[in-house]
């Protein structure tokens, strides 16, 4: 019956036609069991939020500035009919700036080609995914067919030669060991490659994409906007990288200059501090600066170019490996 109705459309309109089971579009000769000789369309989405795929999606586009989720639909469907969507095909595109996370529903897992199952596969800016049902309703259900992210490793820096001063409420903090921001700007970033990365102008931090080991550097020059509480005595400054916010306790690399006085009030002494530590998509990387030891700078603590030098400070990333 199936074979009667193909041929009755081939009759009518001279595109279909079925031979020995096989179906063909624009030829009479099908050689599998569906032969198409002429353009394939499949949906299109592109979404700058997360979402769940659906069974209306096939190829969908990331173009999200912040992190975002994919996430797979479940091994068994439930509409428009119950049943396994074994074989079912996903194509995905990150034509965003920030990284995306393909997930598999609930506890299941995708193959992403190397070990074990995992939860969630990640696509950097420029990656491609694409993805189809084994078949399987537990564990392992989702195979990644090809993968694509990107291979040039990020390095992005920022260097500024303004002023930077902490005055007032600030320097009480500043002078309370409370981190202070070092604040720079979209205009003073000098170089930033690779996408796993971004700065963030408004709350003055990077944006980590991509997680994996970084190499993470700062400097900058302090000074005191007069000589520090006590005589002959020294300040101990401290220059940090913290983390996912400005406390302590969120810092994860730092290093000490025990200035004295004199040189303190005439200002302009260097503090560099590196660290090499693993770091998740969406974690935030600060550079701040306070308070650490002996004597407090008094009226204001500042940073400040040097006499003849151009740069007051810069902060620097550079990933090492993934994830």
């Amino acid at each position: 019956m199936k074979n009667l109705v193909i041929s009755a459309l081939v009759a009518f309109s001279g595109f279909w036609c079925a031979q020995t089971g096989n179906v063909g579009v624009n030829t009479s000769l099908p050689g599998s069991t569906l032969t198409v000789s002429g353009s394939i369309s499949g949906q299109y989405k592109n979404i700058s939020t997360s979402t769940t795929l659906g069974v209306n999606d096939f190829y969908t586009a990331f173009n999200g500035s912040s992190v975002g989720t994919f996430t797979l639909p479940a091994a068994t469907a439930a509409a428009p009919a119950a049943g396994n969507i074994q074989g079912r095909v996903y194509y995905i595109k990150n034509t965003g700036t920030a990284a995306l996370n393909v997930a598999a529903s609930g506890t299941e897992l995708i193959d992403n080609q190397s070990g074990a199952g995992v939860a969630s596969v990640s696509i950097t800016p420029g990656g491609y995914i694409m993805l189809i049902s084994k078949g399987t309703t537990t564990g392992t259900t989702w195979e990644t067919g090809l993968l694509i992210n990107k291979t040039t490793p990020t390095i992005a820096a920022l260097g500024a030669s303004d002023t930077v001063t902490y005055s007032g409420t600030a320097l009480t903090n500043f002078n309370n060991s409370i981190p202070q921001l070092i604040p720079f700007s979209v205009g003073d970033v000098i170089v930033n490659q690779g996408g796993s990365a971004v700065w963030n102008d408004a709350g003055d931090y990077w944006q980590i994409l991509e997680s994996g080991v970084y190499k993470i550097e700062g400097y900058a020059y302090f000074g005191s906007g007069g000589a520090v509480s006590g005589t002959g005595a020294f300040t101990g400054i401290n220059l940090n990288i913290t983390k996912n916010g400005t406390a302590l306790v969120n810092i994860i690399g730092g290093n000490r200059a025990n200035i004295d006085n004199a040189a303190a009030s005439a200002g302009n002494s260097p503090i560099n501090v590196n660290t090499i530590v693993h770091l998740n998509a969406g974690d935030r990387v600060y550079l701040t600066m306070n308070w650490g030891a002996l004597n407090k700078p008094t009226t204001d603590a500042h940073i400040t170019a040097p006499a003849s030098l151009s740069e007051s400070r810069n902060f620097s990333l550079m990933q090492l490996s993934t994830p």
